[in-house]
């Protein structure tokens, strides 16, 4: 029996009053040490979870590639490894007393970060935090927790919005999506004679969120029989299988002889080999900062489904067909990760999700003119990750060599 504790609504409530009075400690601390010092130049860092199949983690990895395929020489950082120094605070700052450090993760995980190295050293390096979110407004501490920050960096247009007002200047940063080459070699558990529907979702997270069982509905609702020649894929990214949303999905799948689930873990090339090998990604999230899935998909030539809503419209644009209608909702999430009130998200179509799953998996060649679009346009995000880019930003003047 798998011995990991999945967090319930009350932890999560803890975690935000606490990650809130920390912020309110550290801005406490700051001002009564007086003016802040100017940055010293010097080298430069890049701080995530750098070692984990997390969204957040495989977002910090394509920063830091970006950064060294720019000509920067980044340090990369394992914040799990700076949590594991028994010390509360005092820790030695990864960048030392100079430079720029990046921290590729959200406020909660930021400020503890901060909150554990020595202040007397990062007070003068040049910090930018890379921040994602999912509603149209960040949790208050987010807010507080900003002013920590020279700059904050986010994934698109989005984020930003949910983060108008703050103080600190905000730039728009979408992930520099690359995929793995080797991601051409089939996985096991996809037949060569069958057209695939992939689903997936890190069940870590939100699984509301994600909207898993949406993609189901959609399927079976565009396929209300089993049909030999095709597949629903399920692939879950999962601790606990004995959840109720793991139960559900395990459920619906039983129920069909064309649902399939995939919950074996994978190194970034095999996630991208299932998702090579898949006719069509549908993703009917109600929301997401970026989507990281759904662009990986289309630069791998693979056509997305996805809600019309949040931070995938900003490349997504050119492909109005393959985008899923969708009302507004208020949100309402048992897993109890999004409890802020008066915030909506996305609640997909199902009937006209389906017709155009079927139109996907009929005639892919009337869709490849809109892949290609959006594949234009992640490459002109990805512009902003050039050398004379980056080089131009108020970073680069506090690194010893630019």
């Amino acid at each position: 029996m798998n011995t990991h504790r999945a967090r319930t609504g009350a932890d999560i409530r803890v975690a935000r009053f606490l990650h809130g009075r920390l912020t309110s400690i550290m801005l406490a601390a700051r001002r009564a040490a007086g003016p802040t010092p100017a940055p010293r130049p010097g080298p430069l860092v890049v701080s995530g979870f750098l070692n984990e199949t997390l969204g957040i983690g495989r977002g910090a990895k394509l920063t830091l590639a970006a950064l060294q395929d720019a000509g920067f020489d980044p340090a990369p950082h394992d914040l799990r490894a700076h949590w594991r120094n028994r010390a509360f605070s005092g820790a030695p700052a990864p960048a030392g007393a100079r430079g720029v450090w990046l921290l590729h993760c959200n406020p909660p995980e930021a400020v503890a970060s901060l909150a554990k190295a020595n202040r007397d050293e990062w007070k003068h390096v040049y910090r930018i935090g890379y921040w994602a979110y999912e509603l149209e407004r960040v949790p208050r501490f987010w807010r507080s927790a900003a002013s920590l920050f020279h700059e904050i960096w986010v994934p698109s247009r989005f984020v930003a919005d949910a983060l108008k007002g703050v103080r600190t200047p905000v730039r728009v940063m979408p992930h520099p999506v690359t995929v793995e080459a080797a991601a051409r070699e089939r996985p096991p558990e996809l037949a060569a004679d069958k057209r695939h529907v992939l689903a997936a979702g890190d069940l870590r997270s939100s699984v509301t969120r994600k909207n898993l069982l949406g993609a189901v509905r959609i399927y079976c609702a565009a396929f209300p029989n089993p049909d030999d020649r095709r597949r629903l894929v399920l692939k879950l990214v999962t601790r606990d299988e004995d959840t109720a949303a793991f139960a559900e999905l395990r459920r619906l799948a039983g129920a069909r002889s064309d649902i399939i689930l995939i919950t074996r873990d994978m190194s970034d090339a095999e996630a991208h080999a299932v998702l090579a090998h898949c006719d069509v990604l549908l993703h009917p999230h109600r929301a997401e900062g970026f989507g990281l899935m759904i662009a990986e998909a289309f630069l791998l030539g693979v056509p997305a489904l996805a809600t019309n809503w949040s931070g995938n419209v900003d490349y997504m644009a050119p492909a109005p067909g393959l985008l899923l209608p969708a009302s507004l909702i208020p949100v309402r999430d048992p897993d109890g990760v999004y409890a802020a009130r008066n915030a909506r998200w996305a609640d997909p179509d199902i009937a006209e999700a389906a017709q155009r799953l079927r139109a996907v998996l009929a005639d892919p060649a009337a869709f490849r003119p809109q892949v290609e679009a959006v594949r234009a346009e992640l490459a002109r995000q990805r512009g902003l990750w050039s050398a004379a880019s980056l080089r131009a930003m108020p970073f680069a003047r506090y690194l010893d060599s630019r």
